[in-house]
């Protein structure tokens, strides 16, 4: 007879294999069950980044204009170099002085970008900036919690101008700040006078800075319902127009009354007449597109558009009572001699009348 194998091997085998999958399976159902059963513990919040005391927290604003680097007319925006200082009083960062010497704490660029990542600070946004560039700041905490947040700024700013006097006009510029995060109910901006101002002297070649106003007031946003504390700061200028007087003005002038030579013409060169004063126009067209570049799309006329259409215009009276003066001269009119003399005296002093009509300031 055969002897048969013991199947004992094979038997341990098979056991083995039946725990090793028993066990696989038993951790595959049990890890979603531990992924509801464990969720991950929500982090608390920081309790230095919430704001301290009873709000709305106080924080007094300083604004320094140290530089009007340049205006730019036809965008309606100009560049400044600017120093903000924000006061605010945390009692949470308050501190017992080691020695006699430690009055404050004092942290710059990195070590202040830091701290302030660490502790609530008003999170404050420059509304009307195009890209502002922070050159330099410093924050400072004092032992009763009294922080100082200095910061220096150049960017480029939009604001609305009035060119309505170009270029005898005077402009408000303006700088506009508010919370990114907190509303006026949690953040309002108070004017700090003590140290508002612009450094003296002429930084910009086209305006000269007069003064500094500061304020603060309650502005709410459309479409968000929310209301924000926002501190503003106006900064008036007035332009040195002495360009536009002897680069515009003058060449105008003086191209219109080239123009009133001809009524020193005899009146039969009707052709002659109106040869000059053909390119007196054409001067004073290319005089006016040159300086339309720098000037903004606006819908209202400036001092500059009217002087011109005043000067077209008397351009145009001169042609036609050059026009005039030959059709009465074909009909042996006994009164052409004084109609020539008024017209050679009469239209330069309403072209005069009226230049300054525009120039002068009005009174109301």
């Amino acid at each position: 007879m055969m002897e048969r194998k013991s199947p004992r091997g094979t038997f341990s085998m098979t056991r083995f294999g039946r725990l090793i999958l028993a066990g696989v399976l038993c951790a595959l159902a049990a890890m979603p069950c531990a992924g509801i059963a464990a969720p991950p513990a929500a982090a608390a919040a920081a309790p230095l980044l919430t704001p301290p005391g009873t709000p709305p927290v106080r924080v007094e604003t300083v604004f320094y204009l140290l530089n009007l680097a340049s205006v730019n007319e036809r965008n309606e925006s100009f560049e400044a170099d600017i120093y903000l200082r924000f006061t605010w009083r945390d009692p949470r960062l308050a501190f017992s002085p080691r020695g006699k010497g430690e009055t404050r704490r004092m942290f710059v660029e990195k070590a202040a970008e830091d701290v302030l990542k660490e502790i609530w600070w008003p999170e404050v946004e420059f509304v009307n900036a195009a890209s502002p560039q922070a050159r330099n700041r410093s924050l400072v905490i004092k032992p009763d919690g009294t922080v100082t947040y200095y910061l220096g700024v150049t960017s480029q700013f939009r604001s609305r101008c009035d060119f309505s006097r170009f270029p005898f006009d005077r402009q408000v510029l303006e700088v506009k700040l508010q919370s990114f995060l907190y509303n006026e109910t949690e953040v309002r901006f108070v004017v700090d006078p003590g140290m508002n101002g612009f450094a003296g002297g002429d930084t910009c070649d086209d305006l000269r800075v007069t003064g500094i106003r500061t304020a603060s007031r309650t502005v709410r946003l459309a479409g968000q319902g929310e209301s924000y504390s926002e501190f503003d700061a106006f900064i008036a200028a007035s332009r040195n127009y002495a360009f536009y007087v002897w680069r515009v003005f003058f060449p105008t002038i003086l191209i219109m009354a080239m123009s009133f030579t001809v009524y020193f013409i005899k009146i039969p060169d009707l052709h002659d007449r109106v040869a000059v004063s053909l390119s007196c126009l054409l001067a004073c067209i290319a005089t006016q597109f040159a300086i339309s570049f720098n000037m903004p799309k606006i819908a209202y006329l400036t001092i500059v558009d009217k002087v011109y259409l005043v000067t077209y215009g008397c351009i145009a009276l001169v042609v036609g009572v050059s026009v005039l003066e030959h059709s009465l001269h074909n009909r042996r009119h006994p009164l052409l001699t004084r109609y020539n003399r008024a017209a050679r005296w009469g239209v330069p002093m309403l072209y005069a009348l009226l230049i300054l009509w525009i120039a002068l300031p009005r009174p109301w």
